[in-house]
């Protein structure tokens, strides 16, 4: 079964782009063309149920083509691929988007303002959000992220309460200044990695699978492994680390940066709220694990005092709110935990030798702790 990521993707897109067609008068086909497209999908995440293999590879129903080559002569070879796949964490992911999805266009099925506006935006939506969890080339994948901003500012803007415009605004503003830190990042990194390979010339790619290879940096680029650039009290590589995470946390969100979540969760209809909550939210958390993390590990380790301490700061914040407001405010309580849980971890130190004349103590199965004749694992 070929291109079922690419279908599972399009699908909703192409439909937005042929109700565009339909005269607005016929809301019921705008109604119908969004449930079967849901369905549609639905049967698409069956097949690939069916198709990926628990037992394979990292990546499967991977689809990889040349997408954009351009020779800039001596700054070498600009190129971008329409690269997709999965692997266990962007299949479970899809698996959460295609169901909340399904159920918010189940629940927006009584909408009448703007009929025509309102599915065609969230088709819009279910394609970006989708694409953001299946791209594995940068650029694609920044591309989608993007694009699930502007659905998100009409839908909020257009169809929410009365602080409508307030809060999209809000939402637009804070999200865009993470997609700017996010952007210089990929400059970055797309001046600093070349694909493996001899080449008479230098081929720049976004292929995130090369990002996180040590060999694809070229020597003396702004983030290359060995000596990147200090810029400041950090070397590039610190701050490119710093800004990704600022940019994703924003998404998150995490308290410092979380105020325009309340807003946005209040004025959203109803089920934009549920899809933002579910769905858009994660694409911070799923930037950190995909990108940020495996890309920059000396950055997460320089860095984990001040990610633990944010999601410290987020659980306890939001408890304190949860506790004082008679309404269900505390969302930044529960994605501050993420941090916690993505913490690079160092294996602990081998233990000292004894004095000697020292007796080790026994264990119950009498050994002592140091025995090699234990049977019980090493902990990491």
């Amino acid at each position: 079964m070929q291109h079922l990521l690419s279908y599972l993707i399009f699908l909703p897109i192409i439909a937005a782009l042929l109700a565009l067609l339909v005269p607005a008068t016929y809301q019921k086909v705008f109604r119908t063309l969004a449930i079967g497209v849901s369905f549609v999908q639905l049967l698409l995440l069956f097949l690939i149920f069916q198709t990926y293999s628990t037992r394979g590879s990292s990546f499967q129903l991977i689809e990889k083509t040349s997408w954009i080559t351009l020779d800039l002569g001596s700054w070498g070879i600009f190129k971008a691929e329409y690269f997709v796949g999965l692997d266990g964490l962007s299949l479970i992911m899809v698996l959460l988007s295609v169901l909340i999805l399904f159920i918010a266009v189940l629940s927006s099925w009584n909408t009448d303002k703007n009929t025509k506006g309102y599915f065609i935006l969230l088709l819009i939506l279910n394609g970006a959000i989708l694409g953001s969890f299946c791209a594995k080339d940068l650029l694609l994948f920044y591309l989608f992220f993007e694009f699930m901003l502007l659905p998100m500012y009409f839908l909020i803007g257009i169809w929410g309460g009365p602080r409508r415009e307030y809060a999209s605004i809000k939402f637009f503003l804070y999200t865009l200044f993470g997609s700017i830190l996010i952007l210089v990042v990929i400059i970055g990194l797309y001046s600093s990695v070349k694909e493996p390979g001899p080449a008479v010339q230098v081929v720049h790619t976004f292929n995130m699978e090369y990002m996180k290879d040590s060999g694809n940096y070229i020597s003396g680029s702004v983030l290359n492994y060995s000596e990147p650039w200090i810029i400041g009290p950090w070397s590039a590589r610190l701050w490119a680390f710093l800004f990704l995470f600022i940019g994703f946390a924003i998404k998150l969100p995490m308290v410092p940066l979380h105020t325009w979540l309340p807003d946005a969760h209040v004025e959203a209809p109803t089920a934009i709220s549920v899809v933002l909550a579910a769905l858009l939210l994660k694409i911070g958390g799923y930037g950190l694990a995909r990108l940020a993390y495996p890309v920059f590990p000396d950055g997460a380790v320089y860095f984990s005092w001040l990610v633990g301490l944010m999601g410290l700061i987020s659980i306890i914040y939001g408890a304190m709110n949860a506790l004082a407001s008679k309404e269900a405010m505390c969302c930044a309580r529960g994605f501050g935990r993420l941090p916690f849980g993505s913490q690079p971890r160092r294996p602990p130190s081998p233990r000292p030798p004894l004095p000697p004349g020292t007796r080790q103590a026994k264990t119950l199965s009498g050994s002592s702790p140091n025995s090699s004749t234990s049977t019980s694992p090493q902990r990491w």
